[in-house]
């Protein structure tokens, strides 16, 4: 099994000492196309593609921190985007490359992002079945169904104070859950995005605890001995069951007689608190990447963008030691999705996921306009008659212009290639896809189980057509029998007409290092299959004259829709076996 090599990491770490001593010393790569090189990338070799990190080594058990809500806050909107702004690296590769950020730190040879303790790759690169969509983390587990039901869920604590009431209750398995209800005066809302939104996140890949959506009955429920409770400024009381009767008639989460809640199960192991988005934990030695250089929290902001999850914050997120202390590792994990899908607290915050919660430039804009100017947020409403549904529609959604409430170090960093890796991800979601994962919100209005289904596809196709603009989507490449085959995205998920594209291309016969002696003219053609030069023997390719030195072979490819050619992406083989070792974009 292929891992990430260890010295990707110690490479990081050197380049990061590197910048910060040297200060105002900064590298600028610029890629030189001439007649005899190749865009720079590592070596080529005839070696299996890297699809796992090593990050999951046996460590002992880091330390639980968590900083204050407050103090973070302040730092996201003042220390760390000020930082950002003054950093002359950033400022020079905007200019070079159009983005600030370097590459992102744990991507492969495919520019895929490799599988690890923060993400393995799902429906990305392959479908999912109906079951895998709907469960999510609980595929192929008893707690698909949420809490065991065999015995009444037993109340072990309870909270009552801030927007909504919940429960922690052990079922008939000894599993805990945390029981979790909607704002008193939206009842429905909150509950069922978080559903939804929790395996929409897993099934793109990232790691979420299991949240169900749960319909009981009161007898379900009973109080366990020594259970407290919070109430307000009275503090931690005793709980009974005559206070738990009128908790549980505030939730005002009563459909046709019955409570609906949404069970979410405590992950398994060591609680760590939550991770934060810039840097590495100190602690694990597994953690090696700086976090604002892994793509799918870069990419982040494009997901949270799809479904409006604009509380994105590090506390929204939790670390936990899994295995024996000493012989497990760490492993991240997104929570609490309760604010998604336009769904809110007691009030509707119109802005949210438009402007930052403190956000300079929007508001020295109004004052400037002396108001004059509508923002494009003005505009958004829920829609009528669909108590269910939040704040969540396509008008007003620009998916380059998306912003979470808290300014965050890891989404500042995101790049082009990011932003279509992510997209590439979102738009392998199916219309029927979407319709699984929204059904397991059980809406009671199916008309608004059927705006946000809309919503969601009309979201993701604005997001695919975006960032197919920015990055050709010229993706999957393989050689079957003479020819490459690859796929063109924006055709394969409705995007593009292929009686509008047309695709050209050029081969060379290249070294380790994609250097070559010449390489074809370019040629056009209609289809997404290129041919390749060979005789009875094997690869010729004709004027390339592959020889000991250059045993690869680079395929050059650009796409034309009536706007002239794209950028190149090149894909690389061995001439040997035709394995598929590399992808330049």
């Amino acid at each position: 099994m292929a891992r990430i090599r260890p010295e990707f990491a110690e490479r990081e770490q050197r380049t990061n000492k590197l910048t910060t001593a040297c200060g105002l010393w900064l590298v600028l790569l610029i890629a030189v196309v001439s007649g005899n090189a190749a865009v720079a990338g590592e070596p080529l070799s005839n070696d299996p593609v890297v699809w796992y990190a090593n990050d999951d080594q046996p460590s002992e058990v880091p330390q639980f921190a968590e900083p204050g809500l407050t103090v973070y806050a302040v730092e996201s909107v003042f220390a760390r985007p000020f930082s950002r702004f003054w950093h002359p690296g950033r400022f020079l590769r905007r200019i070079g490359s159009g983005d600030a950020a370097r590459p992102a730190g744990n991507v492969n040879a495919l520019d895929e992002v490799v599988n690890s303790t923060w993400f393995t790759n799902r429906i990305g690169l392959a479908s999912l079945s109906p079951a895998e969509l709907a469960h999510g983390p609980a595929f192929g587990k008893s707690e698909a169904d949420g809490p065991d039901r065999s015995a009444p869920w037993t109340i072990i604590g309870a909270k009552t104070a801030g927007v909504t009431p919940g429960f922690r209750i052990k079922d008939g398995r000894g599993d805990t859950w945390l029981l979790k209800f909607d704002p008193p005066s939206h009842p429905g809302m909150t509950i069922r995005s978080g559903v939804v939104a929790n395996l929409i996140f897993h099934a793109a890949g990232f790691n979420t605890p299991v949240d169900r959506l749960v319909v009981f009955d009161r007898h379900d429920l009973v109080v366990g001995e020594g259970a407290k409770m919070k109430a307000g400024r009275i503090g931690t009381i005793d709980m009974t069951e005559a206070n738990l009767d009128s908790v549980l008639t505030s939730t005002n989460s009563i459909f046709g007689g019955r409570y609906h809640a949404l069970a979410s199960r405590y992950l398994n192991g060591i609680p760590l608190g939550p991770f934060d988005d810039q840097d590495t934990r100190a602690d694990d030695p597994n953690d090696l990447i700086k976090h604002e250089n892994r793509r799918e929290l870069r990419a982040l902001r494009v997901f949270a963008g799809w479904l409006n999850h604009f509380d994105t914050k590090m506390h929204n997120s939790l670390d936990m030691y899994v295995g024996e202390p000493g012989h497990g590792h760490v492993r991240h994990h997104l929570i609490d999705f309760a604010s998604t899908l336009g769904a809110f607290g007691d009030q509707p915050v119109k802005r949210f996921g438009y402007e930052f919660g403190f956000d300079v430039w929007p508001t020295a804009s109004r004052l400037l306009t002396l108001g004059m100017v509508e923002d494009t947020w003005v505009q958004l409403e829920r829609p009528e008659g669909l108590d269910e549904v939040g704040l969540f529609d396509v008008a007003t959604f620009e998916p380059e212009h998306w912003k979470p409430d808290l300014p965050h170090s890891a989404m500042a960093n995101l790049t082009r290639l990011d932003g279509y890796w992510a997209a590439k991800v979102i738009s392998a979601f199916t219309d029927e896809d979407l319709r699984i994962l929204v059904e397991q919100g059980l809406f009671q209005n199916q008309q608004a189980a059927e705006f946000l289904i809309s919503a969601l596809a009309g979201r993701r196709d604005k997001i695919a057509r975006f960032w197919f603009g920015e990055v050709p989507p010229l993706d999957f490449f393989r050689i079957v029998g003479d020819q490459v085959e690859f796929m063109d995205l924006a055709i394969e998920r409705g995007y593009a007409e292929p009686a509008q594209t047309s695709y050209r291309y050029r081969m060379a016969a290249v070294d380790a290092d994609r250097h070559f002696e010449q390489r074809t003219e370019w040629e056009v053609l209609l289809d997404s299959a290129v041919p390749i030069p060979a005789n009875e023997g094997g690869f010729r390719l004709g004027v390339l004259r592959p020889d000991a030195a250059h045993q690869f072979l680079s395929l050059e490819l650009q796409v034309n829709r009536g706007d002239g050619w794209s950028a190149s992406t090149t894909a690389f083989f061995s001439l040997h076996d035709g394995r598929t070792l590399a992808v330049d974009r």
